[in-house]
């Protein structure tokens, strides 16, 4: 049976030297866990082959061994990674989202809007967030030029939806480690829907700002 929606949050070869920041435990939960957990469909994480045994050890250690781990082609890059999940899919969904380790606080609504867009049609949709600092352009010497106009920025996250079709169309041929999904859908044209995005869906850098993540999480009525 055909399954409408899956879910992959990629690892790349990145992370072979900062592995801490997928599975080392913030607040008791590693980020890995905590991005999986909200993960809506079939759940697949997609790793570079240096990453296969910490991550299912770190899945096993959180009840989360069932989680599929697809493997990525020598080196693991981005683009790999995806195209690993995808093809561990088999063309189980017509529907995915794709997520990022470094939002391991995002809330499950900035997905449901995600996944109400992609039914409705869309075959691209990103979560996004107004810009609300004052922005300056700035020349090669680091003096200020000019406001930009803030009304028109805004700041893109995860997780972001695709049709299947249209993500595969995207990682053919590229195989880089630049690939970046949101790029690479403007490259070529392909229509982007726009949802609203969460303040608590903002970028980290692991373990750096761990303190800060867990200050977040001990403030939350749950604790998680």
């Amino acid at each position: 049976m055909t399954v409408d929606l899956a879910a992959v949050v990629p690892l790349p070869a990145m992370y072979v030297d900062n592995v801490a920041a997928a599975v080392d435990r913030l607040a008791g939960e590693a980020p890995l866990a905590r991005v999986v957990r909200t993960m809506r469909g079939t759940a697949v994480v997609a790793v570079a082959e240096p990453l296969v045994g910490a991550v299912r050890e770190s899945l096993a250690a959180h009840g989360l061994s069932a989680v599929g781990v697809a493997v990525a082609a020598h080196p693991g890059s981005r683009a790999q990674c995806l195209a690993a999940g995808l093809d561990y899919l088999e063309d189980r969904s017509r529907h995915v989202l794709i997520y990022d380790i470094r939002r391991p606080l995002a809330p499950d609504g900035v997905r449901e809007r995600v996944i109400a867009a992609l039914q409705a049609g869309s075959p691209v949709v990103m979560p996004a967030l107004a810009v609300t600092d004052s922005v300056k352009a700035v020349d090669v010497h680091g003096s200020v030029t000019g406001t930009l106009d803030r009304s028109m920025l805004r700041a893109v996250q995860y997780p972001r939806g695709f049709s299947v079709d249209q993500l595969s169309q995207l990682l053919a041929g590229r195989a880089e480690d630049e690939f970046d999904e949101l790029d690479e859908s403007l490259r070529t044209g392909a229509p982007i829907t726009i949802v609203d995005g969460d303040a608590d869906a903002f970028a980290v850098e692991l373990p750096r700002d761990a303190a800060f993540v867990e200050a977040i999480i001990a403030c939350r009525p749950s604790g998680g």
